[in-house]
């Protein structure tokens, strides 16, 4: 056999697992504003706030690319259930599991708008990206 032959083998297998993998995972995507909730079966999860935005401006030169720092709310039955304050940094792509559901695993994909100079960004003007990624059996 030539190498050319086990190289290209050796992709459509690993496409074939990949994508087979892929297959047990449900996922949904939502972006939520700071006081929205995304519902989950009996839970909830609600972005409560920006507690910390120290992310580099567009428009500046930094040493330090800074970080966001999000409060996220688990809410059961409409009572709060638990709260996780997650640190967003300059690799915004957060993998979180929540323990209370433990086929589902939370991802936090980004954090807008982008701090610029010199405008403050409000509560408000925040919206987090989240995926839901839900193990099947």
């Amino acid at each position: 056999m030539t190498m050319k032959k086990i190289i290209l083998i050796l992709i459509l297998l690993v496409n074939g697992v990949s994508l087979s993998a892929q297959s047990e995972v449900a996922r949904l995507q939502s972006f939520l504003k700071v006081g929205e909730q995304l519902d989950c079966g009996n839970y909830s999860i609600v972005f409560k706030k920006v507690i910390s935005d120290s992310r580099c401006p567009k428009s500046v030169t930094c040493v330090w690319a800074g970080t966001a720092e999000v409060l996220l709310e688990i809410r059961k039955a409409d009572e709060v259930y638990e709260e996780y304050r997650i640190e967003i940094g300059s690799f915004i792509d957060v993998y979180f599991q929540l323990p209370q559901l433990a086929n589902i695993h939370l991802k936090l994909l980004g954090l807008a708008p982008y701090p610029e100079t010199p405008q403050k960004i409000k509560q408000s003007e925040y919206k987090v990206t989240i995926q839901l990624e839900e193990l099947l059996d």
